[in-house]
């Protein structure tokens, strides 16, 4: 896992740090690893660094600076590097730097690369028009931000007006929630260590990776048998919504599991006699208010883990239990994402006693405690009916895994949801275009390979 953290502990870790350091010395780490960072860079893409045009548009704080100290390294490597700035006071000692290396302030004109330095995560509103019009301009094959996009709020990943989209966007000592929430502005992420782990609390974010996933998923042993690998009981699917037990279903027999219960047919490897159970998950396309009523009954009576989803979000109460629900379902559970999602899933988590898992592009879950664990790996193929389904079943195996004759804990099964949410993502990225969700159940297997490799 990768830790994340808010500006208001960034700051202060900086703060401490640089009372440690010669003045001036953490600034230089920061350049130098968006300079080896942006010539590798130019490297993958044109295939060369020295000849291609550079453009720094830098604001007047700490993050222009930055830019400006990265470029006069770029330009000793043979970048030509104009500076087009966003106010009339720049960093002073940066600009020198710059410009000793023969960096020129001039007007915005085509560039290959460009490095959005406009502000950094003191930065506050939208992309102000001036620097949009230069943007338009530079008009760059290769746009870089540098620690975030300008125009993108740092701590929450609210846009509220004008942003500058990047390709790759280099961000120094931590990732920074809006960050990791923002894939579709922030491009492709690099960290840069500056040393700030040594001054930085304890996170309580996190962005969950494939090697996280891969510890759910440690294969059977010697001595294991289908009740010490676990079992996971299913109650999903109707004469209205017959799909979803098949989808929820397929998803759980991958999981590494050692039996599926499901009255679910079709699946020779499943079995529709109820027994020992060490995860439950009830909801999905369950239409049937008497069914509903008594698995959820059964599983929150077990004290074993349960996912409850669909239909079943209306019967939520706290325990061992994770949800969830996508937007909409959010929304009538009575919270909106706002401008907030991790703020907003925390105060769903704390609110009800349940791990909350808020389905998106990116995946945001809660423990009761406020621990957030992020899942950034997903798919378009993702957006279609019973996909959802899928997650479900396969978290419910993951769960009986993995708390096969252990107590249930919610950091644990918050950490687990988003790595569930992770494999379920890579199934999605491995099914074939124009993907259903049979196609993405399909490749459970190939995900779960794939992670515990």
């Amino acid at each position: 896992m990768r830790p994340v953290h808010d500006v208001a502990s960034i700051r202060a870790a900086e703060e401490a740090l640089m009372a440690r350091m010669p003045e001036g010395a953490l600034m230089q780490r920061a350049a130098t690893g968006l300079a080896a960072t942006t010539a590798a860079l130019m490297r993958e893409t044109f295939g060369r660094v020295t000849g291609l045009r550079l453009a720094v548009v830098a604001g007047s704080g700490n993050n222009g600076g930055d830019a400006l100290f990265a470029a006069s390294q770029l330009a000793r490597r043979g970048v030509s590097v104009d500076i087009l700035p966003t106010s009339d006071t720049l960093h002073p000692d940066g600009l020198r730097a710059a410009q000793r290396e023969g960096a020129s302030i001039r007007a915005p004109r085509r560039a290959d690369v460009v490095l959005d330095a406009v502000v950094g995560i003191g930065g506050t509103g939208p992309l102000r028009p001036a620097a949009a019009q230069i943007r338009d301009n530079v008009d760059a094959e290769l746009t870089i931000a540098v620690d975030l996009p300008s125009g993108l709020r740092p701590d929450t990943g609210d846009v509220p007006g004008e942003v500058w989209v990047a390709d790759h966007t280099v961000t120094f000592g931590t990732l920074k929630p809006g960050v990791v929430l923002r894939p579709d502005i922030c491009g492709d992420l690099h960290l840069v260590d500056i040393g700030l782990d040594a001054t930085l609390p304890r996170a309580s974010i996190h962005l969950v990776e494939r090697e996280d996933a891969g510890r759910y998923f440690p294969g059977p042993g010697f001595d294991d048998n289908k009740y010490t690998r676990g079992v996971v009981s299913i109650a999903a699917g109707s004469t209205k919504y017959p799909g979803a037990g098949q989808l929820c279903t397929a998803g759980a027999r991958h999981a590494d599991v050692g039996m599926v219960r499901s009255p679910v047919g079709g699946f020779p490897d499943v079995v529709a006699a109820e027994g020992r159970t060490d995860a439950y998950v009830v909801g999905p396309g369950l239409a049937d208010q008497g069914r509903l009523h008594t698995a959820v009954s059964q599983a929150l009576a077990s004290g074993r883990p349960v996912v409850l989803d669909a239909e079943a979000l209306t019967k939520v109460a706290a325990g061992p239990v994770v949800i969830t629900p996508h937007e909409g379902e959010f929304a009538r559970l009575g919270y909106s994402p706002g401008t907030d999602r991790i703020a907003a899933v925390r105060a769903a988590a704390a609110a009800m006693g349940v791990v909350v898992l808020l389905k998106g592009a990116v995946t945001v879950v809660a423990a009761p405690s406020g621990e957030v664990f992020i899942n950034a790996h997903s798919s378009p193929n993702l957006a279609a009916a019973g996909s959802g389904d899928v997650l479900s079943g396969l978290m419910g195996g993951m769960l009986a895994r993995h708390f096969v004759g252990r107590d249930p804990e919610h950091v644990e099964m918050a950490r687990l949801a988003a790595c569930a949410a992770l494999v379920h993502g890579q199934a999605g990225a491995l099914a074939s275009f124009p993907a259903t969700s049979l196609d993405i159940a399909d490749r459970v297997a190939a995900a779960v390979a794939w992670a515990a490799d």
